[in-house]
């Protein structure tokens, strides 16, 4: 492994661990605005890693894909809620479920801004660091927001879903979706499932460069 490339594995494992933070940070701040103080009492309404990382899911599951020369993935730990705290039963647990996924694309469009505003630099320049950081960011909190939003358990678009769903229903997700949801996850990962998403990803990196430029001039 020569420098170039343990440096871009470098960005890209912090530019998940940001992405991660802020995605699990933005479920404690919603559920704390519906009134529910679980994630808080755990430390999780925080924008320091440390509390959401999953060893796993954050460190070596990541790593050993960037290693494989794969699209580097990973997951922190779930925000812990409790429901009956909510303000709203039902819009309560859809606004926390959304608010991950609403995070990551929010910050991948500043990371865009970022970018441009940082501009072109050369290899010697002290910004190259930061503007090689924006620029994954983009790619990385786009991806975790379109893949959270797919409606399969235990994934954030699987609890707006449900919670969208009329009770009999509900009661059919609960007997012939939710235990299998993680079974889904890992046949789409093995169907080559992340490529297509990488395609809708890069769908909202190219809207999203659209809008900038236009903004920026």
């Amino acid at each position: 492994m020569d420098f170039s490339q343990a440096a871009n594995i470098l960005n890209s494992m912090i530019a998940l661990i940001i992405s991660l933070t802020f995605h699990e940070a933005g479920h404690a701040l919603i559920a704390r605005w519906q009134g529910d103080r679980t994630a808080q009492l755990a430390g999780r309404l925080t924008l320091n890693p440390i509390p959401h990382m999953d060893p796993v899911g954050t460190i070596v599951f990541p790593f050993i894909g960037s290693l494989l020369g794969g699209f580097i993935f990973g997951w922190a730990k779930p925000v812990p809620i409790e429901p009956r705290n909510f303000r709203s039963q039902k819009w309560g647990q859809i606004l926390v479920a959304g608010s991950g996924p609403v995070t990551n694309l929010i910050l991948s469009f500043l990371s865009l801004i970022a970018f441009y505003a940082i501009g072109t630099v050369t290899e010697n320049s002290v910004w190259v660091g930061f503007s090689r950081l924006a620029q994954a960011m983009v790619m990385v909190n786009a991806f975790l927001a379109i893949f959270n939003m797919l409606p399969i358990y235990p994934l954030d678009g699987g609890t707006v879903i449900y919670e969208l769903l009329p009770y009999n229903l509900k009661q059919k997700y609960d007997q012939y979706i939710v235990p299998y949801g993680s079974i889904g996850l890992l046949l789409l990962m093995l169907a080559g499932g992340f490529k297509w998403l990488g395609y809708v990803a890069n769908a909202w990196v190219m809207f999203a460069d659209v809008v900038v430029r236009s903004f920026m001039g």
